[in-house]
């Protein structure tokens, strides 16, 4: 029986043409490279995308096509717009794009999203670089009620920050490196040394309260006496980075406060290195609002602070 295998070879192109159409747009964007992560959570990545497809005139839906992601449509005539939100961790998002003019695929439109966001996550609209510069007064008073922390955690040494609330010896700090800690040293501004003993820690909202047991005549007052801080205010923390007491960096807070894991967090736009973890921060008028959390891991610049209205929360927790 004679054959030539023509219709075979139509069969599998058949088949093929059948199979593409079934994969979805954005597995065949993420193919594309328009697959792109953020170190945004999912509910900022939403809202910021949302409200720029909005100021753009187009009419936006939701949905959520599988559980933790969202599915963002905006419509103008004949434009339209799919982005995919999927979280890659608790502060980070990956963000899918498709857009079309009349059925057809529009790079520029796609390359001024990604330009968009980019912009968001760098704060084009005031988070520049750290200043050193012009350090305000009220601030720099501050740098005595700082202190250096060194723990060993199963005999390995770590290193992070800390700051003195009360004068009868009570240190503020992280706790998210003191988990199985063996032996605790707090480091003055006057170089002086001191043993510090946990006297409560709460992983949940990553703070610790220590006692070293001695008496100050600096300390951070925690009295609230401004309005909550706001995007793209300056702030400046204090601490050890790199095991360097005293120093200061500045910053800006990138947006609004968001909840992560239950919990609230500023974004801050400034420079978090190794050790920084505990720092007080301030505003420009010497006003305590947060601590340093940490950083997005990958970047120097994208860091997190722990609100004021939580520490106060967990000092009144007894």
């Amino acid at each position: 029986m004679r054959n030539d295998g023509f219709p075979l070879k139509a069969i599998a192109w058949a088949i093929l043409i059948v199979n593409l159409s079934l994969i979805p747009p954005s597995l065949l964007a993420e193919q594309k490279g328009s697959l792109r992560p953020y170190p945004l959570p999912i509910v900022e990545a939403e809202g910021v995308l949302s409200g720029w497809l909005m100021q753009s005139g187009f009419e936006v839906s939701r949905s959520s096509p599988e559980t933790g992601t969202v599915r963002l449509t905006g419509l103008k005539g004949e434009e339209i717009w799919e982005v995919i939100l999927s979280p890659r961790s608790p502060l980070a998002s990956s963000v899918q794009a498709e857009h079309t003019l009349k059925g057809q695929p529009d790079p520029a439109r796609l390359e001024a999203l990604w330009t968009f966001l980019e912009g968001y996550v760098k704060g084009l609209d005031g988070g520049e670089k750290n200043s050193r510069q012009g350090i305000p007064a009220r601030v720099l008073s501050k740098r005595d009620a700082v202190v250096c922390i060194k723990a060993k955690e199963k005999s390995e040494p770590i290193q992070f920050s800390g700051f003195v609330v009360a004068g009868r010896g009570f240190i503020l700090a992280t706790a998210h490196d003191l988990k199985r800690v063996e032996e605790i040293r707090v480091t003055l501004s006057s170089g002086q040394e001191l043993k510090g003993d946990l006297v409560k820690i709460d992983s949940n909202r990553d703070l610790t309260l220590m006692d070293v047991h001695s008496l100050f005549p600096s300390f951070i007052s925690l009295e609230q006496t401004r309005d909550p801080i706001g995007r793209g205010e300056e702030v400046y923390s204090i601490g050890c980075p790199d095991g360097q007491p005293g120093v200061i960096h500045t910053g800006r807070i990138r947006g609004p406060l968001q909840q992560v894991d239950g919990l609230p967090l500023w974004q801050v736009e400034m420079e978090i290195l190794p050790g920084s973890s505990g720092s007080p921060v301030f505003d420009a008028e010497g006003n305590f609002v947060g601590v340093v959390k940490g950083r997005y891991r990958g970047t120097a610049t994208v860091g997190f602070l722990i609100p004021l209205e939580t520490v106060i929360e967990f000092l009144k927790e007894r």
